[in-house]
């Protein structure tokens, strides 16, 4: 009684917390990546990140899956979680095409590192079930937030924060236009689920989760923002937008495999022990 009044009031609160504009993949996005990835796991670690969830059957699983994927991206304006902002983005220089712990993320606080944090408090069975749905949330979000080329981007512009563009007669900035513009435009409203399905997952490599790995998705990423992230002129045309939109749902496709294989490996069930 006591956990599902935690995951009832925590839905509540999500709903009053004001949101940012720019928000990586927006919550259909986030949603997409999650349903996919965990639709492919393996029957034991599913079996396992049901009772995380706060889900009971095939039909609830989806939506407790978007709620806990979009969750971190509510808790921007929260007192409580200020700390956490730059846990959704790295940036590394324009000089370099590799990410440098010591440089880019010295005090741990960002995308790639936080990965490795929720990944290994997901499979400490002893941490209790609300801090493990706490830390699936963030390890699905952050990995989708991840392939989001522009949060592995640059400093200088504040991953494009500070490039001002126009699509389709409005305007705004890059990382907006990459975070939720386009999207919006090609979906108009459509169910996450039936995204996921469509782009489903059909293999995870049989193999354990490496923990070098986001280091390797990070510069995937940075080299995406320096050379696809960025339009020729100020002004968007629809050639830049379809090509963009084919990154975007090839980028979410690989994001789907990775959380999966990541849940695979720390939901196993002969993984871990308490604490």
């Amino acid at each position: 009684m006591k956990t599902l009044l935690f995951f009832r009031t925590m839905f509540a609160l999500t709903a009053l917390l004001p949101i940012q504009q720019t928000l990586a993949w927006g919550r259909v996005g986030h949603a997409v990546i999650g349903i996919a990835a965990v639709a492919a796991l393996d029957p034991a670690p599913r079996a396992e990140l049901l009772d995380i969830l706060p889900a009971t059957s095939a039909e609830t699983l989806p939506g407790a899956i978007e709620e806990a994927c979009f969750w971190p991206d509510t808790l921007r304006e929260s007192a409580q979680w200020s700390w956490s902002a730059p846990q959704h983005y790295v940036n590394i220089p324009r000089s370099s095409d590799r990410y440098d712990r010591q440089r880019d993320c010295p005090d741990g606080l960002c995308v790639t590192a936080g990965i490795l944090k929720y990944a290994a408090e997901l499979g400490r069975p002893g941490l209790g079930r609300e801090r493990r749905w706490q830390a699936l949330a963030w390890l699905c979000h952050l990995v989708g937030d991840l392939h989001q080329p522009l949060h592995a981007g640059f400093l200088d512009d504040r991953g494009a924060n500070q490039v001002d563009i126009e699509y389709r007669g409005e305007n705004s900035n890059l990382h907006q236009f990459w975070d939720s513009m386009l999207i919006n435009q090609r979906l108009q409203g459509a169910d996450p689920g039936t995204i996921a399905l469509r782009g489903a997952v059909e293999t995870v490599a049989s193999r354990d989760w490496n923990p070098a790995d986001p280091a390797a998705w990070t510069e995937e990423s940075h080299a995406l923002a320096a050379t696809r992230a960025y339009p020729p002129d100020s002004v968007i045309d629809d050639a830049f937008a379809d090509a963009s939109w084919t990154l975007v749902q090839q980028q979410w496709r690989k994001a789907a495999e990775r959380l999966a294989l990541i849940l695979n490996s720390v939901l196993a069930a002969d993984h871990g022990g308490p604490d």
